[in-house]
């Protein structure tokens, strides 16, 4: 009743339903109202009063700046489906859902108890209210930050068994074992993965497919001729220093340095960003995948030789030496400006 008042007469003729639907439903004339609306939060969750609860219902009150008015959202339908019902003398309490449907179709479930007391007129009002959404529980397919860190520390060490196979074993037991880690920690047989490998240069730098990341960590490809098998440069260490971790649902990205070591003491250093997917059956698969080298800033050029002295000469002479430095000035400033002018042309 109040959001159609609202919708055909505005927000005066809405707010004063609203208020007679507090006076004529609550109890606040009797006591404080325990009312625990769906969508408040902090110092401002329980409404106790009726002035907190007509601000609830329609909003408009500076002391609730948070209050949209819930009334006045375009309801037209609502259900109300009673999981239990409990008589106490002059009180009853209900738990169940209530089942909204707004003008354009929306439905929205909430979980509801509600506390009624008859008074000495024979009127029922509400004393306690409290409504909430649904308790989602986390989805199967939620990651974790755990999980995330056991990923890259997984690559980590598969990375080192590689070279170690490498140079114990050879090429073909390195190969086997690099085609089974890029199966397990890699989502392939899901679609393309966003690959972009540090060595990688041309027309091969993105490795979308399983064939291009085999061949990067191994080599041996003729397809790909540039590659010299990144995993196999004897690696025996890989730590890795997150920046930031950002989880969405059965998402995670990932960016900061991997610093890899090999057997001579070499340590090589690379800005890495990871995209890591939790799948159905609960496996971490990296999904995308960027690897730089960091980037070295250019050395500060030169100072400029100091220019030569002018020797004094005739008055004639004297003149064409200044008209010829003032060109050679001109000419030096106007080349600065396309200097410039070019790195900005760069840059945008």
């Amino acid at each position: 009743n109040i959001a159609t008042i609202y919708d055909d007469k505005g927000y005066e003729a809405a707010k004063a339903a609203a208020e007679q639907v507090i006076v004529d439903g609550y109890g606040y004339q009797i006591a404080p109202v325990l009312f625990k609306p769906t969508l408040t939060t902090g110092e401002q969750t329980f409404r106790t009063t009726r002035e907190g609860a007509l601000s609830y219902f329609v909003g408009g009150n500076p002391t609730y700046p948070n209050d949209g008015g819930f009334a006045l959202k375009g309801w037209r339908k609502c259900e109300i489906k009673n999981a239990a019902v409990f008589l106490n003398g002059n009180t009853g309490t209900t738990v169940g859902n209530v089942i909204i449907t707004d003008k354009n179709g929306n439905v929205t479930t909430v979980d509801k108890t509600w506390t009624f007391l008859k008074d000495a007129d024979g009127k029922v009002r509400i004393m306690a209210h409290h409504s909430s959404l649904p308790y989602l529980p986390d989805s199967p397919s939620q990651i974790t930050e755990a999980e995330v860190l056991a990923a890259q520390e997984g690559w980590g060490e598969a990375l080192v068994k590689i070279a170690t196979t490498f140079d114990t074993q050879g090429l073909p037991a390195a190969k086997t074992l690099a085609a089974e880690i890029v199966d397990a920690a890699y989502g392939y047989q899901a679609g393309p993965v966003l690959f972009k490998p540090t060595l990688a240069t041309g027309d091969q730098t993105f490795r979308t497919t399983r064939e291009g990341a085999l061949a990067y960590f191994v080599g041996d490809d003729a397809k790909y001729p540039n590659d010299g098998g990144f995993a196999l440069k004897g690696w025996r260490d890989v730590k890795i220093e997150n920046s930031a971790v950002r989880i969405d649902g059965n998402t995670a990205q990932t960016m900061g340095w991997v610093i890899i070591t090999d057997k001579d003491g070499n340590v090589t250093k690379v800005d890495k960003t990871w995209t890591f997917f939790k799948d159905a059956e609960g496996a971490v698969r990296i999904v995308s995948h960027h690897s730089s080298l960091p980037y070295t800033p250019a050395p500060a050029p030169a100072a400029a030789p100091a220019p030569a002295a002018v020797a004094s000469a005739p008055s004639a002479p004297v003149a064409q030496t200044i008209t010829t430095t003032i060109a050679v000035e001109t000419s030096v400033a106007f080349g600065a400006g396309l200097v410039v002018g070019g790195l900005v042309g760069h840059f945008w």
